[in-house]
């Protein structure tokens, strides 16, 4: 996979020469950290540079070491200190005066140490900017303060600098500046928060755990963990009135008619919509000249674009999560119809299966009904007719003297050659008609 979108040009592959010592420190991008040769470590932590080894590295463990320099993780913080500073000689005292040149050489240094996949590449770029320029102003501001020349810096660049700098000029931007950085709007104080030494991002992750939550907490209640004292009050003035101003303005929202309804308070589509509601306020409120949302520290940086505003950046992220939230929301409202008719369907089948049974044996009682009256009809007309045969006339009358023939009795069978009677077939037309033989039978 490749290290980044930007690929290592040939031009990048220059042997880079202490000024100093006059001997060649790296043969290539790579730098290899032979940074070693510094004589003074003093501006080195006492974590040991990883040697180049290809190393993964994901978003979050670049975040943790850009933003945590106590966290085991800190050989990524390491390697991108030691990548500047074995590579500087310059009289630059930020990071706007370093040469594109010279960031380009840092920038591939890192990216041929380290990998990573391309959705995350421009974010890692932004927070390794980020940590570079936190880093080389720190550093060189510190070591003016102190009077105190850094190793990675020659001798004839060190003095270029300091000459600058006592200037009468630099003194007053200087100054200027430092009162840039203590001002405060009228009537309120500097802004002071109480996270201390910790990032933003691990504060509201570590949030996420101790109040068991599927979501990142609401900027407001992140403002309210970072920036009020043990105590619960407001450290920051500005802060507490941003913080109160977007929770009157959503609770008002929600009282004169919110998506939420009265009936879904407290639920977890609430839950999500009114946090939504709470950022969407805050970012609009929040903004800053600079571009910025006030009190929210590393947490406005995550996923963020270096071409893309972050209020713009953050309103696009809340909107997708919104959304997502939304779609899960709707699915689980469909498996629970659906599970709903499946319900339905297995009672109804049950029904259709008892409705078959009694009908069966409907049939079943009405079938044997049948045989009997067939076969009781069939031996009635198998048995000789009882009824009286049509009267003989009347003999006529013999001759006196002569015995008269005898007349045959109505009950007398018959000659053995008259054959019997067939049976008759049941023939209904009428269904009283087998009510009426059901009740002759004693049925």
């Amino acid at each position: 996979m490749p290290r980044g979108v930007r690929e290592t040009s040939e031009d990048a592959l220059v042997a880079l020469q202490d000024d100093t010592h006059n001997q060649v420190v790296a043969q290539s991008v790579m730098l290899r950290i032979e940074t070693y040769v510094v004589e003074d470590d003093s501006d080195y932590e006492s974590t040991p540079v990883v040697p180049p080894n290809d190393e993964y590295i994901s978003e979050d463990e670049l975040d943790e070491a850009c933003t945590d320099s106590d966290s085991e993780s800190d050989s990524i913080h390491a390697f991108i200190r030691a990548t500047w500073q074995g590579n500087y000689w310059g009289s630059w005292a930020s990071w706007n005066f370093v040469p594109p040149e010279k960031k380009d050489q840092w920038w591939h240094a890192f990216i041929q140490h380290y990998y990573w996949d391309d959705q995350f590449h421009d974010e890692i770029y932004l927070k390794w900017k980020k940590q570079t320029q936190v880093t080389v102003c720190g550093r060189i501001s510190q070591n003016r303060r102190d009077n105190r020349q850094p190793s990675y810096m020659s001798d004839a660049h060190w003095a270029t600098m300091v000459e600058k700098y006592n200037t009468e000029q630099a003194k007053r931007k200087s100054a200027k500046a430092a009162r840039s950085r203590k001002s405060a709007p009228v009537g309120k104080k500097m802004h002071k928060h109480g996270a201390g030494p910790r990032c933003f991002l691990n504060i509201a992750y570590q949030m996420m755990v101790d109040e068991g939550l599927d979501e990142p907490p609401s900027y407001t209640a992140l403002a309210r963990k970072t920036h009020t004292g043990k105590d619960g009050s407001f450290l920051d003035e500005r802060t507490e009135e941003l913080v109160l101003e977007v929770e009157e303005a959503v609770e008002e929202m929600l009282q004169d008619g919110s998506p939420l309804g009265d009936s879904q308070t407290g639920s977890t589509a609430a839950s999500n919509a009114k946090r939504y509601l709470l950022n969407q306020e805050y970012i609009k409120r929040g903004k800053t000249k600079k571009g910025t949302i006030y009190g929210l520290g590393s947490v406005q940086y995550k996923n963020s674009s270096p071409s893309v505003p972050i209020p713009v950046s953050l309103q696009r992220n809340l909107d997708v999560d919104m959304r997502m939230s939304g779609f899960e929301t709707t699915i689980s409202e469909v498996k629970e119809d659906i599970a709903g008719v499946k319900e339905d369907f297995s009672a109804l089948k049950a029904e259709i299966n008892a409705f078959k049974t009694q009908v069966t044996g409907g049939m079943s009682a009405s079938q044997a009904t049948l045989n009997i009256i067939l076969q009781t009809l069939q031996s009635q007309a198998s048995t000789p007719a009882s009824t009286a045969q049509p009267s003989q006339p009347q003999a006529q009358s013999q001759p006196q003297g002569q015995p008269q023939a005898p007349i045959q009795s109505q009950h007398q069978p018959q000659a053995q050659g008259q054959s019997t009677a067939l049976p008759q077939h049941l023939t209904i037309n009428n269904p009283s008609e087998l009510d009426r033989w059901c009740q002759d039978l004693g049925m």
